[in-house]
């Protein structure tokens, strides 16, 4: 009983045919370019000057380089904030 050699692919042309199929699309494909979300964004509105707040109402917080937070000129931490 003899066996029979199954035939074998020539893999260098299959290869080349796959280079030349993905040339092809690339090429032919067209890319749509997305144009953006087109809204129209309102103009900013200039805060009036003349508005009178109480100091008292106004609190001043910092923040160093070390995160340590001051406010009333003092060192407090984030919880009593």
């Amino acid at each position: 009983m003899s066996r029979k050699q199954s035939p074998e692919i020539n893999a260098g042309s299959m290869a080349d045919i796959a280079f030349f199929l993905l040339i092809f699309f690339l090429v032919t494909t067209t890319m749509n370019v997305d144009a953006g979300i087109s809204r129209k964004i309102p103009p900013k509105e200039e805060i009036p000057s003349d508005i009178l707040v109480n100091e008292r109402n106004i609190l001043e917080v910092n923040i160093n380089k070390n995160n340590k937070i001051f406010a009333d000129g003092r060192t407090i931490q984030l919880k009593e904030l």
